[in-house]
């Protein structure tokens, strides 16, 4: 069927349920906002990443999915959803939603992607599978941080060092233990950024991270501070936005910050760099797990040594900062898709 613009006035895109994940469905979301403005919105994310859509007035819904819920409550939920006639069905969790909720246009069950495509790429595939796009949205509409939260930003940093200015904001945390690098090593740079470029840190990630953050800060002294466990997803978007610099594990705050525009160094150890990795013209990367005998054998029980080997040389030979502006070098260092 031909696809034709002016019938779609009602439109679902089914995204992920990780956070990280549903960052990188967020410029799909960004093109269909900014190509039909008047169309209603809605959107299908799990339960941890639904407050990113909270308070956006250009979504009408979201639609909590648990992967974990029996089938019994699937059926009348999936029912709920073909009730609203959809015009327009973008999953890019490739599921069978699409086929059971009969909308006017959807994505294909299958969709062709290169191997090692990176997944935000993928998933704009996957939207031109449908929907003929132009070209990407240079505005960030499917995420609306409110006045509130952006002052509760400002006065948290207007607490902590009584003027505004730039700073380092560093996400020590990652869901996967074999994804985190050395407290050492984060402490060794964060001491170079803050006697070296006078750079104060800021420290981000949930509650789970906020004791190992608070030894950090602990060492390092009044330049720092420590939000862990203390900001909402769009609190931490006003703080990523705000930053000179994203250094970071291979986590939620890397996506974030990617999405953003905000220069990332990210640290990478297990994961596939080429298809999770930072992206954007401002991503870049270390990642030294070719001596890993966990990375290059799956099968391997030895304890993954790639983060490890990333030392704070490495770290602090990927970039300077020069007048305020982070500089990498070379200026094609490990950069992102």
């Amino acid at each position: 069927m031909r696809f034709d613009s002016s019938r779609v006035n009602k439109i679902l895109v089914i995204s992920l349920s990780n956070i990280g994940d549903v960052i990188l469905t967020l410029p799909v979301m960004d093109i269909l906002l900014g190509d039909f403005p008047r169309a209603k919105f809605s959107v299908v994310a799990g339960p941890k990443a639904q407050t990113l859509f909270k308070g956006n007035p250009l979504i009408r819904d979201v639609h909590v999915f648990d992967k974990s819920q029996s089938v019994w409550k699937t059926i009348p939920w999936v029912a709920g959803l073909r009730a609203q006639r959809f015009d327009l069905v973008v999953d890019l969790r490739n599921t069978a939603i699409p086929v059971l909720i009969f909308p006017r246009y959807r994505t294909p069950l299958i969709a062709a992607s290169h191997a090692g495509t990176h997944m935000k790429y993928k998933h704009l595939q996957r939207l031109r599978a449908v929907y003929p796009y132009g070209v990407e949205s240079p505005k960030h509409y499917a995420l609306a941080v409110s006045l509130n939260d952006q002052a509760y930003i400002r006065d948290l940093l207007h607490t902590a060092w009584g003027e505004d200015s730039k700073y380092i904001m560093v996400a020590p945390g990652a869901a996967n233990e074999a994804k985190r690098w050395t407290p050492q090593g984060f402490i060794e740079v964060c001491d170079h950024l803050i006697k070296r470029y006078q750079q104060r840190i800021v420290f981000v990630g949930d509650e789970a991270d906020r004791g190992g953050a608070r030894r950090m800060a602990e060492v390092l002294g009044a330049n720092t501070l420590n939000l862990c466990g203390r900001t909402t997803l769009l609190q931490l978007a006003q703080v990523t936005q705000k930053a000179a610099l994203a250094l970071v594990n291979d986590s939620a705050p890397m996506h974030l910050a990617s999405y953003l525009d905000v220069p990332v160094l990210a640290l990478f150890g297990p994961s596939d760099v080429h298809k999770y990795g930072p992206w954007g013209l401002h991503g870049h990367y270390l990642q030294k797990n070719q001596d890993c005998p966990a990375c290059q054998d799956p099968k391997n029980s030895t304890r993954h040594n790639c983060m490890a080997a990333i030392t704070s040389q490495d770290v602090l030979s990927a970039f300077a900062i020069v007048q305020g502006q982070v500089v990498f070098y070379p200026p094609d260092f490990n950069r992102g898709g």
